[in-house]
């Protein structure tokens, strides 16, 4: 059975007070589980560190806000399968 996912929500945080909630939060990111986190815009600098740190994205607007969901690359796909 998979930990459940980690939720992070960082709406209304200044630069770069995501991107530092989001790379703790991975830290305790096991495998199979995936960190899900609610953010104001496209964190397009976060992509190339998740990349080379071993990770995966999907992004997805959802009318107000950014969910990028972020998994380690080698556990498959989104659903950590």
């Amino acid at each position: 059975m998979n930990d459940p996912d980690i939720a992070l929500d960082v709406r209304g945080m200044a630069p770069p007070e995501p991107m530092e909630h989001c790379l703790e939060a991975l830290s305790s990111l096991t495998a199979g589980q995936r960190l899900r986190m609610s953010i104001d815009r496209d964190p397009i600098p976060l992509y190339q560190i998740l990349a080379r740190s071993g990770y995966a994205h999907d992004t997805v607007f959802e009318g107000t806000h950014y969910v990028v969901t972020i998994w380690h690359a080698a556990s498959g796909g989104p659903d950590g399968r």
